[in-house]
């Protein structure tokens, strides 16, 4: 409800956008459909800034894997993870119920909680695309977690990440690992 919503918060209200593709190379998955957020009305409190590595980073830890015979580089993707990194406080979008499959509004009772003008108020706990802050939220929850089993991030260098006992480095990238 429009009432639950922390009055200081109102003006934040931000909007969604429903956005389909068709990605054959995907497979099982090509046909995909996301909802985005209109980040532009988000008034974050905090830095957004996210360090990450850059081209030439990346092009040095390949040429150094590929200049000792006995080292060995794999990729990963965390794309999950940036999604689902839980926010600090929660941000709110409105969406119009005609946005609604029959089932979801009938599971949720959304009729009798949508608005006048046909919007129903969404609290989002974790992140989305489009939030400015998903990007240094999942950064510095993922640091948390590296930092526990040994991994550090260079002072130096952002996206440099080595070990502290281990002959391991890595580039991180966005959401994708050079290791």
């Amino acid at each position: 409800q429009h009432d639950n919503i922390p009055f200081g918060r109102r003006k934040e209200i931000t909007y969604s956008k429903v956005v389909c593709k068709v990605r054959p190379e995907k497979g099982d998955a090509a046909n995909r459909t996301r909802i985005t957020i209109g980040g532009n009305n988000i008034a974050y409190p905090g830095d957004v800034g996210t360090p990450t590595g850059s081209l030439e980073l990346v092009k040095l830890l390949i040429n150094s894997v590929l200049s000792h015979p006995k080292a060995k580089f794999c990729s990963f993707d965390i794309a999950n993870f940036y999604l689902c990194t839980p926010l600090p406080r929660k941000e709110y979008l409105r969406m119009n119920l005609a946005d609604f499959p029959d089932s979801i509004i009938e599971q949720y009772n959304l009729k009798q909680k949508a608005a006048l003008e046909g919007f129903v108020y969404v609290a989002v706990k974790k992140g989305m695309y489009g939030f400015p802050q998903s990007g240094i939220l999942a950064q510095e929850l993922l640091e948390k977690r590296l930092n526990k089993h040994g991994y550090f991030q260079s002072k130096l260098i952002p996206g440099l990440w080595t070990h502290e006992t281990r002959p391991i480095c890595f580039s991180l990238v966005v959401d994708d690992f050079g290791i």
